[in-house]
């Protein structure tokens, strides 16, 4: 069953709000635990109308489209968030590891966007009278909202990234802007028409989406540089005007090749192989209630301590021995800091040469200082870090610890406090290119001021005890998985079986 243009984006726009419900309350919200910030909503509503309002215009609406169209929109999903984007922005950045984009990722979010289509196709057809419409110019609608969606972009790389800004900023950010710019253009087509005053105006509406957007939302710089916010100037005295004429000349070109539609099919083939041609940039405790995963860890005896001016050189060492116990509660990785603060509670004796330290960690660090990479507020639990993984430094090799977690540390030496508020990081590793555990106070802007060095690293070889909160964590997701595979079965049941309860009776009254 095709659709009507007009009815084509409503549909497409009420997929979108379904999905992206069932990925929050579900996926995130009862699977994963975690909540990836509101950037990582938006940006995904986009994406799921942009899919699905395109991909509709050609399949139709159905389970069978819906199946195809879902499949589609987790791959380019997964894809977006490997190569990129970080989650977590703006807040800060956190590129996932391959279990939350793969292993974990493609059936999550595959049933989850395929629910919220399904609850959408059962919403429609129960409020719809079911009458077959022919695809007539539908799409070409959407060739034409993708064709002058990229002439717009393209024109704004040229007009105001190169011109104005002289800046690249990334290919990340033209992603979001077609993404954006496509829904936005067939919405404001189908409504307010493609006679000249409706482009005119709805250019200058798109201009203050593309701003108001990259004010809160489009990160500069990504996949490869860091991610940075244009600022008042850029935004309003450039970026504003320059986007306006872009999208007055992409509209204009837009309209001249729906007048020709003989060749608006050419165009938009023509469009689609430019862009796919552009090559990606790879980038390379204390507990607060009973729902928090616990887990502990302890080390003892003999073990080593990094000296010299390279905190992370593994090959400049000192003997050490000593102790050390961790506790953990891992309280979700929610945005929110009144919400969600992990637990903690880390005690380090040792000695090194002649001195003795003591170090105490009870205050979680939700957030890196200067918000470079994430901490998963404190805690985290088997998450890859360092090496190329975007956290931590990169002269670590890449691992995934049992237990990780940042916090303020309390420092003595020989019985004199040095410290009261360090920034420590603590590894707790079984597997791996390193294993034992390993704390580090002040290794990165090495500013323990009271140390030679400006640092402290120690590392003991082996984990005595560690206990992981496996059990709860597998009950947890066994219900986040039961929760999401029985929503899609409930409403593809009803989309195939409940269908048209109210189009029947519409019908009978025509």
């Amino acid at each position: 069953m095709f659709l009507l243009a007009k009815d084509t984006i409503k549909f497409s726009i009420l997929v979108a709000l379904s999905a992206i419900f069932v990925d929050a309350s579900i996926a995130h919200g009862l699977l994963w635990e975690n909540d990836p910030y509101w950037t990582y909503w938006i940006t995904k509503t986009f994406l799921i109308a942009t899919v699905f309002l395109f991909g509709t215009a050609f399949l139709g609406i159905g389970i069978i489209p819906g199946l195809v169209l879902t499949a589609v929109h987790t791959l380019i999903l997964e894809i977006y968030y490997q190569w990129l984007a970080p989650v977590g922005l703006p807040q800060e950045p956190e590129w996932l590891d391959f279990n939350h984009l793969w292993t974990t990722g493609v059936p999550v979010h595959f049933l989850a966007i395929l629910g919220g289509y399904l609850m959408a196709l059962w919403l429609w057809r129960r409020n719809h009278v079911v009458a077959e419409t022919e695809r007539g110019e539908t799409w070409r609608f959407v060739v034409y909202g993708l064709v002058t969606a990229m002439i717009i972009v393209a024109a704004d790389g040229v007009l105001t990234q190169t011109v104005l800004l002289r800046n690249f900023p990334g290919i990340t950010f033209f992603v979001q802007h077609l993404l954006i710019s496509f829904v936005f253009v067939c919405v404001w087509t189908a409504y307010a028409g493609a006679g000249r005053l409706g482009w005119t105006i709805g250019a200058l509406m798109l201009a203050f989406v593309w701003t108001t957007y990259n004010m809160y939302l489009g990160p500069r710089g990504l996949p490869l540089d860091q991610p940075y916010y244009s600022g008042y100037r850029d935004l309003w005295w450039l970026s504003f005007p320059g986007g306006f004429v872009s999208a007055l000349i992409g509209w204009w070109v837009g309209g001249w090749l729906m007048k020709k539609r003989r060749v608006i099919g050419v165009a938009g083939i023509g469009m689609l192989a430019v862009l796919l041609g552009v090559p990606t940039e790879p980038a390379h405790a204390q507990s607060r209630g009973t729902d928090g995963l616990i887990a502990t860890a302890r080390a003892s005896g003999e073990g080593m301590r990094v000296t010299g001016a390279d905190p992370y050189a593994m090959n400049s060492t000192v003997p050490m021995t000593g102790t050390i116990s961790i506790q953990t509660v891992e309280m979700g990785n929610r945005w929110s800091h009144v919400q969600n603060t992990d637990g903690l509670r880390v005690s380090a004796e040792f000695t090194a040469g002649d001195v003795a330290y003591t170090v105490s960690i009870d205050k979680p660090m939700p957030r890196h200082p200067l918000g470079n990479y994430t901490t998963w507020s404190g805690v985290a639990y088997e998450h890859e870090m360092h090496g190329n993984t975007g956290v931590g430094t990169g002269k670590l090799p890449k691992v995934r610890p049992e237990i990780a977690l940042w916090g303020w540390a309390q420092v003595s030496r020989n019985g004199e406090v040095i410290a009261r508020e360090a920034p420590a990081h603590v590894m707790v590793m079984t597997e791996g290119p390193i294993k034992g555990v390993m704390l580090e106070i002040g290794t990165e802007d090495q500013g323990l001021i009271a140390e030679r060095d400006g640092y402290i690293n120690v590392m003991w070889p082996k984990v005595e005890a560690l206990q992981m909160p496996e059990r709860q964590d597998r009950m947890r997701q066994i219900i986040g998985w039961i929760a999401i595979v029985g929503f899609v079965v409930l409403f593809g049941g009803l989309a195939i079986f409940d269908r048209n309860d109210v189009s029947r009776a519409r019908a009978k009254k025509l």
